[in-house]
């Protein structure tokens, strides 16, 4: 696992999207410093500073991670996505992603 030094996800970015901080425990590893945020209006979606192994995210960049058909998987994400997509777009990357 790497240490966090930067955050990938700025406090314009958590207000803009509705990203709430969250300490729920999930079935993942996550960096030390890294934060893992619920995703507004969707139950059991975080968004990641790392990935599900603990390994941080590339600068610009973050973890959307859901439950699948086998438990807890995610995709890589640019942060623009994030802050672009709405609420039906993230849904859909996740129907599309959910069969791990």
């Amino acid at each position: 696992m790497t240490k966090v030094t930067e955050v990938n996800l700025d406090e314009e970015t958590i207000r803009q999207v509705g990203l709430q901080q969250t300490d729920k425990p999930i079935n993942a590893q996550i960096a030390p410093d890294a934060r893992v945020f619920s995703y507004p209006f969707l139950e059991e979606v975080y968004i990641m500073e790392s990935d599900l192994y603990g390994n941080t995210m590339p600068k610009g960049s973050c973890f959307l991670a859901f439950n699948g058909k086998h438990g807890l998987i995610g995709k890589h994400l640019k942060v623009e996505t994030l802050k672009n997509a709405s609420v039906e777009e993230i849904k859909k990357m996740i129907e599309a992603n959910s069969e791990g």
